[in-house]
């Protein structure tokens, strides 16, 4: 069950003062044996610096850190560099991507490529003790969470698209898919990427955005990868012309309280 979800970064490609780039931060209900359930992080653009300049309230004092990403777009990612200041210390750090599964090129190798290897990082990921793994459409169980993964194919590269339980569906980098309404029918809160006017390739105008939420049934639709200069009463009124519940997402937004 989910027991926390903030946004750490709610704009797309640009970081501004009001928002970083794409990150959300998961934890799920403590275990049975009153243990706490780990962090889950979808995406780790700039909001993940959140981790390290405030980690005392973000992470606790969790031993282990999953970082989910949906594709490998550098404001998607560029915040896995900061994972040199957040390992060394006991806590365990795990990257799952989609190199495999949408690229056929292991994860481990496109982020050797991106970051992880010199002269753009005196580091690999194996020094740092970070695990890689693949990622893929379907079911999985991380941090105490059971997840699931949809490919999403209307972006310049293809994306993955997660739900959460009945209580959260996060759905970025995607031009309006159809098929996100079936994925995300029945659950709570849909976050989704609502970008323009006027609107980008591979990405998804905030009054189709509106209409993904309306024709899934959700109760509340965030439109989160909000651009660097957008008209926020704007977009937020063109996302209501076809949904009623609508937040424009904001850095440190919790989402259960919605």
């Amino acid at each position: 069950m989910l027991a926390a979800a903030t946004i750490l970064g709610s704009g797309g490609f640009v970081p501004t003062g009001r928002r970083e780039t794409s990150s959300l931060l998961l934890r799920g209900a403590d275990g049975p044996d009153g243990g706490d359930a780990s962090p889950v992080v979808i995406d780790a653009g700039t909001g993940l610096r959140r981790l390290v300049t405030d980690r005392a309230r973000w992470l606790g004092d969790a031993r282990r850190l999953d970082v989910l990403l949906s594709h490998f777009h550098i404001d998607h990612v560029c915040g896995l560099a900061y994972l040199t200041e957040l390992t060394g210390d006991g806590l365990e750090v795990a990257i799952h991507g989609p190199g495999a599964a949408l690229y056929d090129t292991p994860t481990a190798e496109i982020l050797s490529r991106m970051f992880f290897s010199p002269p753009l990082m005196p580091v690999t990921l194996d020094q740092l003790g970070v695990r890689v793994a693949e990622l893929a459409p379907g079911e999985l169980s991380v941090g105490g969470l059971a997840v699931r993964a949809r490919r999403q194919d209307k972006h310049p590269n293809p994306t993955l698209g997660f739900r959460v339980g009945d209580e959260l569906v996060w759905c970025t980098d995607t031009e309006a898919d159809p098929g996100t309404a079936d994925f995300a029918r029945g659950a709570r809160v849909l976050g989704h990427d609502a970008w323009g006017p006027p609107v980008a390739p591979g990405h998804t105008a905030p009054e189709e955005a509106g209409a993904l939420a309306r024709d899934a049934g959700v109760e509340h639709l965030v439109c989160i990868h909000v651009p660097p200069r957008a008209d926020e009463d704007d977009l937020r009124a063109r996302a209501a012309t076809a949904h009623p519940h609508v937040t424009v997402a904001t850095d440190e937004l919790d989402l259960l309280a919605l």
